[in-house]
């Protein structure tokens, strides 16, 4: 399979904190507490401004993204750092990610747009698959990313883990973290902009009916105004252009959009708006599906994608949360076996990564067989139980299968992993699984 990634590739500096050093760090560096930690900005420009939204996000075990002011803004975060556990460099980006997937599970050429392409950024990418345009004596070839360097700087995210469990004293109040999960604080002008290398332009745009699948995400990045007096308009409405073009030219093309952690309400309605003319597929985790809503179960949600498909116009709709994933889809798309099939894929790849901290094709297959040690989540399996009563649906495999009207929809239960390595880059790496897994299975 072939399959283009796009747009956001970086390099994510990784690092797990430690509870004590936060406390710490409150009581000697925070004066007034209860004022400066109290109300959530919606980005960071300070070491204030992380504070509150780390511990906001500790509280409740939820995982966010926010802007940096400025990459000084937090200078000290590296006092809160557990000692042995970080910062470590890892390849990132959702399309970064998603490709180092596509290429470990056997995608035969991946082609990832990289707007920093530094020699670390290179290093990162070593997919065997990986492959990226360039412009040679006025051809554009593809090469290993090595071989492509342009001397770019580094476009770093910086993510904080924190472990379930995680304990933090402030202004009182004794926080503990319910689940596993992250913070991540970017500054990244390229990716914000959703800069498209031309040479990944020029060559996508010649070879497009070449390709079997588009994987789009990083839309999330977007801002409502950016330094040169442009709005976030200017920079989608090239993108919905290009994926228009591609569609035309090749109408077999799957596209997949994965969506994110939006910060702007209204960016993400039009973003989701625009997409959803043009792409085959959207998916989203549960905070970005339910806007927070408490009521995370699998019945809540095939009742809400129902209305949501239908209402976007696309041909699938998947939602992937800790301890299951829903697709709801035409039923024209693929059969419930085969989405079964590749839902369970995904969620096996994404086990293996936050187990090991990476991905392969022999690590998801331990996980789907049985023999890796990594159960199929109890809760998970329990809401595959209550769908298939609740709306008498067909047990296929370790999932379920239900007939609603015109659509079909799936659940399967996520892998469950006690001591992830890491928590970033889980849901990427099962949509890119997923993605081709449904690719190879709808050609067969």
């Amino acid at each position: 399979m072939k399959i283009l990634c796009c747009y956001n590739v970086n390099i994510d500096s990784v690092g797990t904190i430690d509870g004590d050093r936060v406390t710490d760090y409150l009581k000697n560096h925070v004066k007034s507490k209860s004022r400066e930690i109290g109300d959530l900005p919606d980005r960071i420009s300070n070491m204030t401004d992380f504070l509150a939204l780390l511990l906001a996000h500790t509280r409740n075990g939820t995982g966010g993204e926010y802007l940096l002011e400025t990459p000084d803004a937090i200078s000290e975060s590296s006092l809160l750092i557990r000692d042995g556990v970080g910062p470590v460099q890892r390849l990132g980006g959702n399309a970064g990610i998603a490709a180092s997937t596509l290429s470990a599970l056997g995608a035969t050429t991946v082609i990832p747009n990289v707007a920093s392409l530094s020699q670390t950024q290179a290093d990162l990418l070593c997919g065997d698959a990986i492959r990226i345009p360039v412009e040679r004596d006025g051809e554009i070839i593809l090469l290993k990313p090595r071989d492509a360097v342009r001397g770019d700087e580094d476009a770093i995210h910086y993510v904080f883990d924190f472990t379930r469990g995680t304990e933090v004293r402030s202004a009182g109040e004794v926080i503990v973290a319910p689940d596993n999960n992250r913070v991540i604080a970017t500054y990244d002008p390229k990716n914000i902009a959703m800069h498209i290398d031309p040479a990944f332009k020029e060559f996508s745009d010649a070879h497009i009916e070449e390709m079997d699948g588009v994987l789009v995400s990083g839309l999330h990045l977007l801002r409502s105004r950016y330094p040169d007096g442009s709005i976030y308009q200017d920079h989608l409405n090239p993108i919905i252009d290009e994926l228009r073009s591609w569609k035309s030219s090749n109408p077999d093309l799957a596209i997949h959009f994965e969506s994110g952690d939006f910060l702007d309400g209204d960016i993400c309605d039009h973003v989701i708006s625009c997409v959803s003319d043009v792409v085959d597929s959207i998916g989203m985790n549960e905070d970005e599906f339910l806007c927070g809503g408490l009521d995370v179960s699998a019945e809540k949600i095939i009742e809400e994608a129902e209305r949501s498909i239908n209402r976007l116009g696309v041909s699938r709709l998947c939602v992937h949360t800790r301890d299951f994933i829903v697709s709801i889809f035409e039923q024209s798309y693929i059969d419930c076996a085969s989405e079964i099939d590749a839902l369970s894929f995904g969620a096996s790849a994404s086990a293996a990564r936050a187990e090991t901290g990476r991905v392969d094709r022999a690590l998801s297959d331990a996980v789907i067989s049985g023999i890796s040690g990594i159960t199929p989540s109890e809760k998970g399996a329990h809401e595959c139980a209550i769908v298939q009563e609740r709306f008498a649906g067909k047990r296929i495999e370790n999932g379920v299968c239900v007939e609603l009207g015109e659509y079909l929809a799936c659940v399967v239960p996520s892998f469950w992993c006690a001591h992830p390595v890491t928590t970033v880059g889980m849901g990427d790496t099962m949509t890119a699984a997923v993605f081709l897994r449904e690719l190879l299975n709808r050609k067969q």
